[in-house]
């Protein structure tokens, strides 16, 4: 009997993902019960930096690509509502406490901290920079973020609607950090060309020259040019609701579920066979995209 639980588990976890997605890996889910945000650190090679949804301890869990955990970290600053994780250049973590579920919360926080050694455990939580916001106004009267990417000295967070228009860009300066007597007014940037649905996370590429954004049915990769629209340059769809992060592990896409999952998303399936936008087979009964409105 043993044995054969043995084998059902090692067919679930190299049975081949939904429309293009490779399984993994499953997480701790004792530990990281609802994964909100991942990066791949680039000072610990096969190193992936994972943290969970609201509800639940302000952790900072060190994983690799076979779902292994190797480092846990207390961060110090509370778990409101952090949905994703951006690494700079300087070895710096962000942890975007963006979300805004109920639309009800005035004023939402970045968090910066310097990336620790998975293999160090820590006596005390890691200390953190904080630089707050005031909730922009949107489109649908209310923002929620689940997504976002550094540019220079700012943070562009991308808004969460369910309202079929392309996806709002934010900027929030960080330098200097905003205190929360001061809270900066992220500045309006336009919209995320064809992307309509929710989206639920976002990542640049370590030179900063692609952009992935998923949502529950798609992910996207975008090419990050100076003006705007950024040419979309591949598109996966797919059937997995709890899909809430992804990064990018060189060319190849990662991306973490609720309930555990690790998938991966190879470069040439998202670039597809001949190097251009690629759609895999839509999911029976979902809705099919709209154009939108470009951003300007």
């Amino acid at each position: 009997m043993e044995m054969l639980v043995a084998i059902a588990a090692t067919w679930l976890l190299s049975a081949p993902g939904e429309a293009g997605l490779e399984v993994l890996a499953r997480l701790d889910h004792g530990r990281i019960p609802e994964a909100s945000g991942v990066v791949a650190s680039l000072r610990h090679p096969g190193v992936f930096w994972v943290h969970n949804d609201s509800g639940n301890p302000p952790l900072l869990f060190a994983v690799r690509a076979d779902g292994r955990i190797v480092g846990q970290f207390r961060v110090g600053a509370a778990n409101v509502d952090w949905e994703d994780l951006v690494l700079d250049d300087q070895g710096r973590l962000y942890l975007g406490d963006i979300g805004n579920n109920g639309g009800r919360l005035p004023l939402r926080a970045i968090y910066r901290l310097d990336e620790p050694d998975p293999s160090r455990a820590a006596d005390r939580p890691l200390a953190v920079t904080l630089a707050t916001f005031y909730t922009p106004t949107s489109a649908t009267g209310r923002f929620d973020s689940e997504a976002m990417i550094l540019n220079g000295h700012e943070m562009i967070l991308i808004a969460k609607s369910h309202d079929g228009l392309e996806a709002e860009l934010f900027a929030v300066p960080l330098d200097p950090p905003a205190p929360v007597i001061r809270p900066a007014r992220p500045r309006p940037l336009g919209r995320l060309a064809k992307f309509t649905e929710p989206v639920t996370g976002a990542g640049a590429s370590r030179d900063g020259a692609l952009l992935a954004v998923c949502s529950g049915s798609v992910a996207r990769v975008y090419s990050r040019t100076p003006e705007r629209p950024w040419p979309l340059l591949g598109e996966v769809r797919y059937n997995a609701p709890a899909i809430e992060g992804i990064a990018w592990d060189g060319l190849d896409l990662v991306l973490v579920a609720e309930g555990g999952p690790m998938y991966r998303i190879r470069e040439k399936t998202w670039r597809g066979p001949s190097g251009s936008s690629r759609t895999l087979p839509h999911p029976r009964g979902a809705a099919k995209s709209s154009p939108g409105r470009s951003d300007r």
